[in-house]
Formats: C-alpha cells, sequence, structure tokens
C-alpha cells in the first residue's frame, strides 16, 4: 500500500485516524448499507480533509492522496485479474460526495488522460513492480504544473497531456542543475516512452 503525499513537502501533519461507519455508494448514489472504513483527517490550506484509506468492501487501497478539496483512493478489487488490471478509483469532493470509476489500466493513454486515470495507472505500476517509482514521479511531475496543494476537485477530471507534464519536470530539474531530481524522473520516463 502506498500513500502519496502524507508527511511530503504541502502536505498536512500527522492528524488522526477513525473507524467509522459511513453509507455505502456506488457511481456517487447512496444505499441503506454501511461499510466500516479507515479514514485520516488533518488539515490542508484549503481546510480540513478526510483521506479515504481503506474499508472493508472496496479491496486492497493500492494508492492514495488528497489536495484542498479533494481525496482519491485507488483499490485493487477482490476479483483482481493481473491479466486484465483493471482498478475502483474512488474520488471524495469537500462535501464528501464520492465518485466511482473503474480503471482498466491497458486502457490508459498518458499523452490524453485526466488525473484520476493516471494516478490509477501510475498506482498500478508502482504496486506491480513494473516501474516502482511511477507512482511517485507522477504526483511530482502532476505537483510542478498547479503546485502540491492547488489542484482543484475539477481539476481531477480534465484530460492531460502526462508526458508533456514529465517532460517539463525533468526540464526543470536539469536546467536547475539538478540532476538527482532529473535522474527521479527517468525511469518512469524511460518506461513510458518505451
Amino acid at each position: 500500500m502506498s500513500i502519496s503525499g502524507i508527511g511530503a513537502y504541502g502536505y498536512p501533519a500527522p492528524g488522526f485516524y477513525q473507524t467509522r461507519r459511513s453509507a455505502k455508494s456506488t457511481d456517487g448514489m447512496t444505499s441503506t448499507g454501511q461499510t466500516d472504513e479507515i479514514v485520516r483527517r488533518s488539515q490542508m490550506s484549503g481546510g480540513t480533509f478526510e483521506l479515504h484509506i481503506s474499508n472493508d468492501e472496496d479491496g486492497e487501497v493500492v494508492s492514495a492522496m488528497c489536495g484542498g478539496d479533494h481525496s482519491i483512493t485507488v483499490y485493487k478489487p477482490k476479483d483482481f485479474d493481473p491479466a486484465n488490471p483493471v482498478y475502483k478509483a474512488k474520488v471524495w469532493d469537500k462535501d464528501g460526495n464520492v465518485t466511482e470509476r473503474m480503471v482498466d489500466v491497458s486502457e490508459v493513454d498518458p499523452r490524453n488522460s485526466d488525473y484520476i486515470d493516471m494516478f490509477a495507472y501510475a498506482g498500478h505500476l508502482s504496486a506491480s513492480g513494473e516501474c516502482p517509482s511511477a507512482e511517485s514521479a507522477f504526483w511530482r511531475s502532476s505537483a510542478d504544473q498547479h503546485g502540491p496543494d492547488d489542484r482543484s476537485y475539477q481539476d481531477l477530471f480534465r484530460r492531460t497531456d502526462w508526458m508533456g507534464a514529465l517532460a517539463d519536470a525533468m526540464q526543470t530539474q536539469y536546467q536547475a542543475g539538478n540532476i538527482e531530481g532529473y535522474l527521479d524522473y527517468k525511469p518512469f520516463w524511460d518506461f513510458l516512452t518505451k
């Protein structure tokens, strides 16, 4: 399991964890069922957020992160098939409304996808060991575009050329003379361009 951004630059100091009962939802619609989930609550510049870490229904957490007005968790479903890697992505807005999506990572186009699909893809690459640094490199290159706390909920649904964002991040590090920073992105770049 990987929790991106917790304790990283621009993200909050440790908050507290709680287990709570919450309404089950499917595609943003609330049902009458209940589920236990672990939630981390903390402060960011945009206010209090809740990072939904795990629950007893969606599967194993592959990746999770939060911004000023949202949080995203990617789950490996219980019926996950490595030959057909499809993950469940759940996105919460600042009001706690949830949107769910199944992401077939074999169909994600790094040159034209939204943040949610690319986040699931990068999480898959890291979790599967295909490219262990993918999640970190993706998160950092996308933070270069918006800052670590400036991406809004609406930004998550906009299609972006993530190859261009990664190239820009690498170029920024190179021009600053930070060769180590540049090389941190290189394995992800090499994987995506092979």
